[in-house]
């Protein structure tokens, strides 16, 4: 019996050195999923551009129209008469002082000139243009003074003289200027009928006084309505 169990254990023990030791298998890398999308791309139809053809004629480019505006005479009318206890109308004689005379008693003035006898503040014409020359070698600017000859008082009342505008000068001796109704002094140019009265005065470069021209009187006429 003791043989027994001796023989028993040592093959138990026999057996025991013959197992091998398993070694531990590694786990399998996970297995990679391939996900396919389907993506829907919106088909755009392209319509091709129509064709031009070529023997079609093309505009032409509009072109702005120019308007060429030309101007009248505003001093070919005739001039009204006045009625002041019967005064006569406008004349284009002038008085035989109209030249004046300089502080050194030469005759300051020459080729006094007007382009009409009349004019108006509400129709036309609305301006004359003044000219005068002079000789005088201390005269440096000409301006021009006015006064209106209120026709519709008994008797007439006429106003001080006004200082209208310095003349243009040419720088030969010769000056112009335009005069418009519209720029009268506005309590000169109140009357509906007057005479519009006119004289020149010289001036040196300082602005000293060489002399004036004689009054020249009666003989342009304003007329505030239409005639």
């Amino acid at each position: 019996m003791k043989k027994i169990l001796i023989l028993a254990l040592a093959l138990v023990l026999s057996g025991c050195g013959a197992l091998t030791p398993v070694t531990p298998t590694a786990p399998p890398p996970p297995t990679a999923q391939v996900i396919i999308a389907t993506v829907l791309v919106p088909v755009v139809a392209t319509q091709p551009p129509t064709p031009v053809p070529t023997d079609t004629p093309v505009p032409p480019t509009p072109t702005p129209q120019v308007i060429v505006v030309t101007a009248t005479s505003a001093n070919t009318a005739a001039a009204p008469t006045a009625t002041n206890g019967g005064a006569a109308t406008a004349t284009a004689t002038l008085p035989p002082d109209a030249g004046g005379l300089s502080k050194a008693g030469v005759v300051l003035f020459n080729n006094l000139t007007r382009s009409g006898s009349y004019f108006n503040l509400r129709c036309s014409p609305q301006d004359i243009t003044f000219g005068v020359s002079t000789t005088s070698p201390y005269v440096t600017e000409v301006d021009l003074y006015y006064r209106m000859e209120d026709l519709t008082t008994q008797p007439t009342t006429i106003s001080a003289w006004k200082n209208y505008a310095k003349m243009k000068s040419d720088n030969n001796g010769n000056y112009t200027l335009d005069v418009n109704t519209l720029q009268l002094s506005p309590d000169l140019r109140a009357p509906a009928k007057a005479w519009f009265d006119y004289q020149y005065v010289g001036f040196t470069k300082t602005g000293d006084s060489v002399g004036n021209s004689g009054k020249i009187s009666q003989q342009v006429l304003y007329l505030k309505d239409c005639p």
